[in-house]
């Protein structure tokens, strides 16, 4: 026989309890009674209904504490566990809503709030969309009216980019599956710029899907900027919480990752005139400048007009200073040869006179004392000589 003691059958009980998928991730729904609530704020009541009831315990800072009242009809979303030191199975709950929310509802708002905790929605981690994607990544299905909604837009608004369809379900069981994969299939892909992840309009069941936490999980984890497109305007999902953009519809997420080609056209020709405009403004500028720079140089430069009159004035007066002293020295030259003439022996010598020498010594005989009768002389006339024999003196 084999004997066990109460702390191996009550850990038994426990890991029985906790390993249970279905007790692991349960909704319960009953009336809160037997309230207390410690110091440390955690609250400890009992789940009921007419038949039976459920010790249960939420813990501070875990959501919808202040739902947890005596009296009230509640569902709380937790774990079922056994509380070994006093032998109770009870309710670990980490999320209460009123029962008259539904079970939907309850989830969302619990998710949301783990969620939100955890730092998942905190605008400060939330992407700026590309101004001028190439490749736009959809996450929708391929037979809905959602795609084509996009591409109406895109193709009027910016037909320059290209849209990359992942197809998958977004309702039923198996949609989060099949959407988390598609979020992972576009990170993987090098040139996709945003991802838009869309569905029409509908129910809280039909968003379901959209408010799973795997699908939460992965837009937070996707590398680029996610857009979530999902119901109308007045729907709000997970989803819309964790991605970088919300969107109200399709349409306008479609608007939202793309620019208008029409008002970048405006744009570009708005700039384009400014810019001519800027350019003739600083061409003028500019031109004045110079042009003011120019006139203060000219102030500054000599008078070129004055110098070259005076140059002028110069070279007159060189000029008629040299003609005069060509002139002077013309007469004076004249005025020597003139005279050079009258002292040449030959013009001397044709008005009769002529030059008489020695014979003998070849001296000049300039008076009659220098020859005695007898000596031979020569006298030179203008065309010729003639020697001759001194006869007598006088």
């Amino acid at each position: 026989m084999q004997v066990y003691s109460v702390s191996q059958i009550t850990e038994y009980i426990r890991t029985i309890l906790d390993r249970d998928v279905y007790l692991s991730n349960v909704w319960v729904t009953g009336e809160v009674s037997n309230l207390f609530a410690s110091a440390a704020g955690h609250r400890y009541f009992t789940l009921k209904n007419s038949e039976h009831q459920l010790k249960s315990v939420h813990f501070s800072g875990y959501y919808g504490g202040e739902h947890v009242v005596n009296g009230a009809q509640v569902i709380a979303h937790g774990r079922v566990s056994f509380y070994s030191n006093r032998g109770e199975t009870q309710l670990y709950a980490d999320s209460v809503v009123p029962a008259g929310e539904g079970a939907l509802a309850a989830e969302f708002e619990r998710l949301r709030a783990k969620l939100e905790t955890e730092g998942l929605f905190d605008p400060a981690r939330k992407r700026t969309l590309p101004p001028f994607p190439r490749r736009i990544g959809v996450v929708t299905s391929a037979q809905g009216a959602v795609i084509h909604d996009i591409q109406t837009v895109l193709s009027a608004r910016y037909p320059l980019c290209e849209l990359v369809l992942c197809d998958a379900s977004v309702q039923g069981d198996e949609a989060p599956a099949e959407l988390t994969d598609a979020i992972r299939a576009l990170n993987r892909l090098a040139d996709v710029d945003v991802i838009i992840v869309a569905r029409g309009g509908g129910s809280l069941e039909d968003l379901r899907a959209f408010n799973a936490e795997e699908v939460a999980r992965a837009i937070y984890a996707s590398r680029i900027p996610v857009v979530s497109a999902v119901g109308h305007e007045s729907d709000y999902t997970i989803a819309d919480f964790v991605a970088d953009l919300r969107a109200p519809t399709p349409s306008a997420a479609a608007a939202a990752v793309a620019p208008d080609v029409r008002a970048l056209s405006d744009e570009v020709a708005s700039l384009t005139s400014r810019s001519g405009n800027a350019i003739a403004y600083y061409t003028a500028q500019r031109t004045n400048e110079i042009g003011a720079l120019v006139a203060r140089m000219q102030r500054h430069l000599p008078d070129t007009a004055m110098h070259r009159q005076r140059v002028d004035e110069l070279l007159e007066r060189a000029y008629t200073g040299f003609d005069t002293f060509i002139r002077l020295r013309r007469e004076q030259t004249d005025s020597l040869r003139t005279t050079l003439n009258a002292l040449d022996p030959s013009s001397i010598l044709r008005r009769g006179y002529a030059m008489v020498t020695s014979v003998r010594d070849g001296s000049a005989v300039t008076s009659a004392s220098n020859v005695v009768p007898g000596d031979l002389v020569r006298a030179t006339l203008h065309d010729g000589e003639l020697e001759a024999m001194v006869t007598a003196r006088k």
